[in-house]
């Protein structure tokens, strides 16, 4: 039997185990260990007086296959909710006022003409700049190069100021002349390889898409749960071993022991594992693994992680003048204000709010205002309802309060990051029985964790058939 531990009990932890228990159930004896008192690390869902409030991400884009598979799997098909297609503007804050995304807006490129002509968040000269891509030679040097780097040489300054970098940047929490396009959004240099350009390539997808597409109405760009997205991380863990999970427990040291690694707990006692799958933060990784591979410790430190934090508010809604018809909005940093982004959770998802009331969602800090977002509760609360009355005026008091704030906790794909991750790789692989899990390597969203959980229980399984075979062998015999 095979001790497997499993250090991190956030849903890429919860998940390796899940899929142990799938693809070699009679072989391992695993253990989670979590530092926390509670399992699913940034995934957590607070429910109070009738609202459903998202402490980090809030939904997932239905294009990755690997939540809805999993939800299926786990028998959450009839809790899956979609986004409200009717109200599924997003605005931008610009010079004072919010602007409505142009209508037939891919990504950050428009499929649409008229639409974009209309709009008044791009000047007349920024989007003389934008129909100018398609004379644009595309880049023949196969390296990476960042977001901004690849929005301004292809689309103009202003497009990336005011929509590639709030939208895209925000989903990271990062700051877009760092931000690797190779790591985060590799369809773009595709779209340039292929097509010759983003235009060309987005208004051929749209065409295409009108004519042979689907009749019926479109499908929701994003998926939640009705009870929030805890109800998967709560799911996985109803659905392992008992006594698999040790919460308030943490890992002070991990060292090899012969053909085996020796973990030192908090609690004061010792582990042996003939595998061990590290599924906390580069960062946290690092400090772990330096006494077996100090190399490699210093290459996982090289991944930078920024703070972040999100501001919950509750209103009544009749108290509510702004009309909330839309998913929210964005702000580009060059305004100075001293917020993110905006979601309004309850025009975005049925089930947010009770009756008579309204959700809003105050992001805050990220890469370009860190500190914003290391304040404390009281401060954040007072920086989120300045901010609302300015925006949207909102001057009445809400009646719930949340705030979720995430220390050095979102890792930042720079430049170079598949490199980075390729030279870790190369190291990791000369310790056998050692593997790195997580959203500090190949995706950050949680259908990318379920996958990186799940390439990771199917390469302990694969190793693990030649002993299989030889113990059948032996038994036979």
């Amino acid at each position: 039997m095979k001790k497997i531990v499993i250090i991190g009990g956030g849903i890429t932890g919860l998940m390796t185990a899940f899929f142990l228990e799938e693809y070699a159930r009679d072989g391992v004896d695993y253990t989670v260990i979590e530092s926390t008192p509670r399992p699913g690390g940034k995934i957590v869902s607070t429910h109070e007086s009738g609202f459903i409030v998202e402490g980090g991400p809030d939904s997932f884009l239905t294009q990755k296959k690997a939540m809805l598979d999993l939800c299926h799997t786990l028998g959450l098909d009839d809790q899956l909710i979609g986004s409200n297609n009717v109200e599924h503007a997003t605005y931008v804050w610009s010079q004072g006022r919010l602007h409505p995304m142009p209508e037939g807006m891919m990504l950050m490129a428009p499929t649409m003409i008229l639409p974009f002509l209309r709009s008044g968040l791009i000047s007349w000269r920024g989007k003389l700049r934008i129909g100018m891509e398609i004379f644009i030679p595309r880049r023949l040097k196969d390296e990476d190069e960042s977001l901004a780097s690849f929005v301004r040489r292809r689309l103009g300054a202003e497009l990336l100021d005011k929509i590639a970098a709030p939208v895209m940047a925000g989903i990271h929490a990062a700051d877009p002349e760092k931000l690797s396009l190779q790591s985060t959004f590799p369809i773009f240099s595709e779209m340039e390889k292929k097509h010759g350009g983003l235009v060309r390539a987005m208004i051929k997808k749209r065409w295409a898409q009108a004519t042979h597409g689907p009749q019926h109405g479109p499908a929701p760009m994003f998926m939640t749960l009705r009870g929030g997205l805890q109800q998967l991380s709560d799911a996985v863990v109803s659905e392992l071993r008992p006594n698999a999970l040790r919460l308030n427990c943490r890992v002070l040291s991990v060292d090899s022991h012969i053909n085996q690694y020796k973990l030192a707990l908090s609690d004061g006692s010792q582990i042996l594992a003939d595998d061990i799958i590290f599924a906390t933060p580069a960062n946290v990784t690092a400090d772990l693994i330096q006494q077996i591979d100090s190399e490699l410790a210093t290459k996982l430190r090289a991944i930078r992680y920024v703070s972040t934090a999100t501001v919950s508010l509750g209103f009544k809604s009749r108290e509510i003048e702004f009309p909330l018809d839309g998913f929210g909005f964005v702000v580009p940093h060059g305004e100075s204000r001293k917020i993110t982004a905006c979601s309004w959770a309850s025009s975005k998802f049925n089930h947010r709010a009770p009756e008579g009331c309204t959700l809003i969602r105050v992001f805050v800090g990220g890469a370009c205002a860190e500190s914003l977002a290391e304040q404390d509760e009281t401060r954040l609360v007072d920086l989120a309802r300045q901010e609302l009355r300015t925006i949207m005026g909102i001057t009445v008091p809400p009646v719930l309060t949340k705030v979720n704030r995430w220390y050095k906790a979102i890792p930042q794909y720079d430049v170079g990051h598949q490199a980075r991750i390729s030279e870790i790789n190369k190291i990791a692989a000369q310790h056998p029985g050692l593997y790195l899990a997580g959203s500090s390597y190949h995706g950050a969203g949680i259908p990318d964790c379920i996958q990186s959980a799940d390439r990771i229980a199917r390469l302990i399984a694969q190793k693990m058939k030649p002993q299989r075979e030889e113990s059948r062998m032996v038994t036979i015999s």
